[in-house]
């Protein structure tokens, strides 16, 4: 069946929707209402969600979806099978697998159907459940390399597995034990990191409140290039400048709207499409630290599946005849 949002312009274009659509299947209605009320809470969001595939389906037939989030154990259909139909109906749609516990085996399996991540239930920090969905989005605009290797390692491996031949118990154990690390990552990620912040000392101490490892730092201080995240903010008159020569760097940039900034500061980081949040208010300080952590744990997550792709490709290498 050919739709209208399965062509490859469409996926040049999705970074520029005002909302991007998520559906969230499982059989579990309190795991459906937890990850709709979280998910919901951002504006450019749209959450569907059912009980099973055979519910998924016709959504997935009618409408673009961006990101499925699918348990793995579904009452008929599972999740892998509704990752493989639905990839097939949508070939841009970025999906996630629901599981209790992450195998080699189910992660190959869910990789080969065409997903790039899976959660863990219980679900120790939702935070990273939106954090993962924001990165499926921006996998699924960018056309992450990691990711299509990820997937057409796991699709090689699982033909090799299926046809009778396996890996060596070594290499079982060594992307259990990277699986583990992936995990511990995810966790880790929501404070690791360097923040460094430019113009604002009050970000800096409502950061470092906050348990941030973060710096001061003027704004032609050669350690901005090594941070993790650089906050700027719009009272430093040469922001502007800065933000362009760090987009082009390793860093998040994100940039601070203090109270003062006028209209053509809050265009100039339109332009930039820099991350923008307003400061000076209540609400505003409220939010800065829930940012930052964002973008450390959406880095983190890149690194971990960076790592986790490369587990695969070495798990994929040992596979020999039974």
């Amino acid at each position: 069946m050919d739709l209208p949002f399965d062509t490859e312009e469409e996926e040049g274009e999705s970074g520029a929707t005002l909302a991007s659509t998520v559906l969230l299947v499982d059989d579990e209605t309190v795991v459906l209402d937890v990850c709709s009320r979280l998910l919901t809470r951002e504006p450019d969001l749209m959450v569907l969600q059912t009980t099973s595939a055979e519910e998924a389906l016709p959504l997935l037939q009618d409408q673009r979806v961006d990101v499925l989030i699918t348990d793995k154990n579904l009452p008929q259909m599972s999740g892998i099978e509704l990752i493989a139909e639905a990839r097939r109906l949508q070939p841009t749609l970025e999906a996630m697998m629901i599981t209790g516990y992450a195998s080699s085996e189910s992660v190959i399996a869910a990789f080969a159907a065409g997903a790039s991540d899976y959660i863990l239930k219980p679900f120790d920090d939702l935070r990273v459940l939106r954090a993962k969905v924001r990165a499926a989005l921006e996998r699924r605009a960018e056309r992450v390399k990691g990711r299509e290797m990820a997937r057409s390692v796991a699709r090689q491996a699982s033909a090799l597995l299926e046809a009778g031949q396996d890996a060596p118990e070594p290499a079982h154990q060594a992307l259990e034990i990277e699986l583990r690390n992936y995990e511990q990552a995810v966790k880790n990620g929501a404070m690791a990191g360097r923040v460094a912040v430019v113009g604002s000392q009050q970000a800096v101490e409502v950061l470092r409140a906050e348990g941030f490892q973060v710096a001061g730092l003027p704004v032609n201080s050669p350690d901005l290039e090594t941070a993790d995240v650089v906050v700027l903010e719009t009272g430093e008159p040469r922001w502007r400048m800065l933000a362009e020569i760090l987009q082009s760097r390793s860093p998040d940039v994100l940039l601070l709207a203090n109270p003062q900034a006028d209209l053509s500061d809050l265009l100039e980081a339109i332009g930039l499409r820099l991350d923008l949040v307003g400061f000076g208010t209540s609400t505003g300080t409220q939010a800065l630290p829930e940012r930052v952590r964002m973008l450390l744990v959406r880095r983190s997550l890149q690194h971990a599946q960076n790592r986790l792709a490369s587990a695969m490709v070495i798990f994929h290498r040992s596979i020999t005849p039974r």
